[in-house]
């Protein structure tokens, strides 16, 4: 029936309304990198052992002794307020979460590195009433992913550095939504996918580097159960694509009388067109067509050092994200997405020879089309969608 190809078609997507990212990405990759609006992040603009998931290679620019390694353990706080407002009525289905990640590299010799990363590149949490006008759509949404990427780097001359990893990463995922006739509808599955990354970092001039990285998609081939409460329960599949990804950025020292700046900028375009279409297979058998397209991220910051404090480091930074959903007619109560336009502040400060803290702040409101036309039972209803969410960023730095 229609009311099960539409609850089908959002869980399969593994998504809700409160991942950070444009679409359910999660991109909050430590507190140092969020501080620029992630700008700044493929060249490891902070030196810092972030780089093991967003770029290896630039993990050649941390200052540390061979023998050497760095510890990086950070963790998010996202405090969204997310929601579709139908008429004097607000729908409110902002969840507070935290995204912890956990970075580690070694140095071997002054050219081999090797490092892990512990990351959460998808996820979310979203809920509604049960009794809200959208429930056939969607009432709860949960994603979880962790994803462990080891990886080597090599410095192939004074100013070529080059890296690779492979990425393992499992997906979790449980979703409800409402039926006239029997209540509710449940839905969870779980699968492990794997996917690759290399990377490269150039040295162009003292205190200049550009770089970039290219991620994967990661196949997930999800197996889980669909049951209807009171009723009956069975088996199911389905196979949804993590997209790939490229970021290429720029990091520089200013020279001059503005050696105490740095400016950085990073781009990146992320493949959500594979998501053409939905495939579930089993107890339910179903094909429902996606149609996303390609998105671009772009962020631009500044890092000022301040002549009086040698070990603080403050941070600006700006970010334009484009969401992957075209219109309102694929946008869904799961999934409304639309563009993010963010804010970021945030400081760096050494406070021993081997250890530095970093903390940052985010604004991100949404901005653009956000309409939306939520289903109960055969019925429909013009919405809009709106959020804004805060995000406060933490990290550790050990070396030892």
């Amino acid at each position: 029936m229609q009311l099960t190809k539409t609850y089908i078609t959002a869980a399969a997507v593994l998504a809700g309304t409160c991942a950070f990212g444009a679409g359910f990405q999660v991109l909050e990759q430590g507190a140092s990198n969020m501080g620029t609006a992630m700008a700044g992040a493929v060249t490891n603009a902070n030196n810092d052992a972030t780089a093991a998931f967003l770029n290896s290679s630039a993990v050649t620019f941390i200052d540390m002794d061979a023998g050497k390694t760095m510890t990086t353990v950070g963790m998010a706080a996202v405090v969204p307020t997310l929601g579709l407002a139908d008429g004097d009525t607000n729908n409110d289905c902002a969840r507070n979460s935290f995204v912890p990640n956990v970075f580690m590299v070694h140095k071997f010799t002054d050219e081999l590195f090797a490092s892990v990363s512990v990351t959460a590149p998808f996820g979310l949490e979203s809920e509604y009433e049960t009794d809200w006008i959208g429930r056939a759509q969607g009432i709860h949404s949960f994603l979880f992913t962790t994803d462990v990427n080891p990886s080597v780097a090599y410095k192939v001359t004074d100013w070529l550095s080059i890296g690779g990893g492979i990425s393992a990463q499992y997906a979790y995922c449980k979703l409800t939504s409402g039926l006239p006739q029997y209540g509710e509808l449940a839905l969870n599955g779980s699968g492990w996918g794997v996917g690759g990354n290399v990377g490269f970092t150039v040295e162009y001039m003292e205190g200049g580097r550009f770089a970039f990285q290219w991620r994967s998609a990661v196949q997930q081939d999800l197996d889980g159960t669909v049951r209807v409460y009171g009723t009956a329960n069975g088996d199911i599949s389905a196979s949804v694509e993590m997209p790939q990804s490229f970021t290429f950025g720029v990091y520089q020292r200013l020279p001059g009388y503005f050696d105490n700046f740095a400016v950085m900028a990073d781009y990146s375009f992320t493949g959500w067109s594979s998501f053409e279409s939905l495939d579930i297979k089993g107890a339910i058998n179903t094909s429902t067509p996606e149609n996303w397209k390609d998105t671009s991220r772009v962020s631009a910051g500044i890092h000022y050092y301040p002549e009086q404090i040698k070990d603080l480091t403050l941070r600006l930074g700006v970010c334009y994200d484009e969401s992957p959903v075209r219109n309102a007619e694929y946008r869904t109560v799961r999934i409304p997405c639309s563009d993010r336009l963010w804010f970021a502040t945030g400081f760096g400060y050494k406070i021993a020879e081997n250890i530095k803290i970093d903390m940052s702040y985010a604004y991100i409101m949404t901005i653009g089309n956000s309409d939306i036309v939520p289903a109960q039972y055969g019925g429909t209803e013009m919405a809009h969608y709106y959020g804004h969410i805060h995000v406060i960023s933490t990290q550790i730095n050990f070396t030892f």
